[in-house]
């Protein structure tokens, strides 16, 4: 693999500007402005060092990126839009070819790993599932994707479903999902059981979506943190949304340090819906915590960019902060905090990590966050894949 060398950038934290070498797909040194030597050389113009960016809660397989606008029809229930979902897929182009462009525009963004939920159920069987796997086939060496097989229609009231997730994993997803075990399938204990005997049989993690609010998510809460202790699924296991731990009942602080004990990550898309998860004292006990897009474009709803800054910008706008420091927050969670969220632990701009980064043109991050500028450089594994410099020097 060719080394590549950025010099006269910025890195956070390095006072001044620095130069940064990759080799084999690693950060191998950061020295002197001007002093990298590689097989490519770029000069960074004194831009500002991000790492890649991660969106750890996304649906590539519904989105209708790149199609022309569609009115959406959804209802106002959760309800309502899973059955709009299915209602409106029948008729559209194939899930890899819409994910695939999904994944460009995250690409051109900066996003070097996504973390996706992808529907199974007894209608579309594994269809879903094979058209990201093909679509992350693609973009291979551009973007990590985990797959997340997820039962969008329920598992207990759509008998066959727990059949199909443990086909799914065979299939190249690589995390079991779950879904609101008593808003949805109103069998809560039967939903946890079969999703984490699931995972334990293949020993991949688990990601659930958890949107059951007050002492109904709770209680299912402490359901999850319970089968995570016995089965000793610590560090693999992942609540969304969980809009439970959102409307400040004193209940929730001894749920917080719970899920740090058993180190269960939280996933959060910054909804406008409820109140923003406590982050400071999700971060103040280690939690594992990723940012993501949810979806994008899609007949659940017209919104979405697949730009992760924007996303920060949203969660710091969301949460009302306006110092450096905490906007700043945002941006690691949606970009190394989100990643070892996901279990991947070297990424960031050291020697040794992951050779993933983004350059923009802003004096700091809080600045990136806010203002969202242009990518002007994105590098994947210690090789360009896009950015301004990609599009006028190839």
């Amino acid at each position: 693999m060719a080394s590549l060398a950025v010099n006269n950038v910025r890195v956070p934290g390095h006072g001044g500007l620095t130069s940064l070498t990759m080799h084999d797909g690693r950060f191998a040194d950061a020295g002197a402005a001007s002093s990298a030597h590689g097989d490519v050389i770029i000069d960074g113009g004194g831009l500002l060092a991000l790492p890649g960016l991660v969106d750890g809660h996304a649906h590539i397989d519904k989105t209708l990126w790149g199609l022309p606008w569609r009115s959406n029809s959804a209802g106002p229930r959760l309800a309502d839009r899973i059955a709009n979902g299915v209602t409106v897929r029948a008729g559209l182009p194939p899930v890899a070819d819409r994910a695939a462009t999904l994944l460009d525009a995250y690409v051109a963004n900066g996003t070097s790993l996504i973390r996706t939920h992808v529907d199974v159920d007894p209608d579309g069987g594994l269809s879903a599932v094979e058209g990201v796997v093909e679509a992350a086939r693609r973009f291979a060496g551009r973007i990590d994707v985990q797959i997340v097989a997820f039962p969008q229609c329920g598992m207990v009231v759509a008998p066959g479903t727990a059949a199909l997730l443990d086909a799914a994993i065979r299939a190249g997803a690589t995390v079991v999902g779950g879904i609101d075990p008593a808003g949805i399938d109103n069998d809560p204990i039967t939903h946890l059981d079969t999703i984490f005997a699931i995972a334990d049989r293949h020993g991949c993690g688990v990601d659930l979506h958890l949107h059951d609010a007050g002492s109904l998510g709770r209680w299912e809460m402490g359901l999850i943190i319970e089968r995570t202790r016995v089965l000793g699924m610590q560090g693999r296991v992942t609540v969304s949304h969980a809009f439970c731990l959102c409307d400040g009942d004193p209940r929730i602080d001894a749920l917080l340090e719970q899920l740090a004990e058993c180190r269960i990550g939280l996933a959060t898309v910054a909804p406008n819906t409820v109140d923003p998860l406590p982050l400071e004292r999700i971060v103040e006990l280690g939690i594992g915590l990723c940012l993501g897009q949810d979806g994008i474009r899609d007949p659940w709803s017209p919104w979405g960019d697949a730009d992760m800054l924007a996303r920060a910008r949203q969660m710091a706008w969301r949460s009302d902060y306006r110092h450096d420091h905490d906007i700043e927050r945002c941006l690691e969670i949606a970009s190394t905090r989100g990643a070892a969220a996901l279990g991947v632990a070297d990424h960031g701009l050291t020697v040794g990590c992951r050779a993933d980064l983004v350059l923009v043109d802003a004096a700091n991050p809080a600045e990136a966050v806010v203002s969202c500028p242009p990518r002007a450089l994105v590098v994947k594994a210690g090789a360009v894949v896009g950015g301004t410099w990609a599009s006028t020097n190839h």
